[in-house]
């Protein structure tokens, strides 16, 4: 397994542009931040990338694009709690099995 670390890249989204973000992390898990360093997650609703907020120790999105500046209501460097960390990859390495099981002839 291989990851990113602080490496700052240029993302596509659905309705927007390609907005720069840094990226930390590997295939499982991942951090989006601005390059001012506010958390960002992808909006599906939206098909883009807007800051994020902590609840219950899960990012949920503001509907504020990245392109924009950010809420007042966000933390710089804002993460999710290990717990939901480690939910999000098990669920992506459990369905990762799945998508093998079903290429198998």
């Amino acid at each position: 397994m291989t990851g990113v670390f602080r490496q700052r890249a240029m993302l596509g989204q659905g309705r927007g542009p390609d907005v720069e973000l840094v990226v930390d992390g590997n295939e499982w898990y991942a951090n989006y931040e601005t390059p001012t360093g506010y958390s960002v997650i992808y909006d599906e609703d939206l098909g883009l990338f807007c800051y994020a907020r902590v609840r219950a120790g899960r990012f949920e999105s503001t509907k504020v694009p990245a392109t924009d500046p950010p809420p007042p209501d966000v933390e710089p460097h804002a993460r999710e709690s290990d717990e939901v960390r480690v939910t999000k990859v098990g669920e992506r390495e459990r369905a990762r099995g799945r998508q093998r099981e079903r290429e198998q002839p």
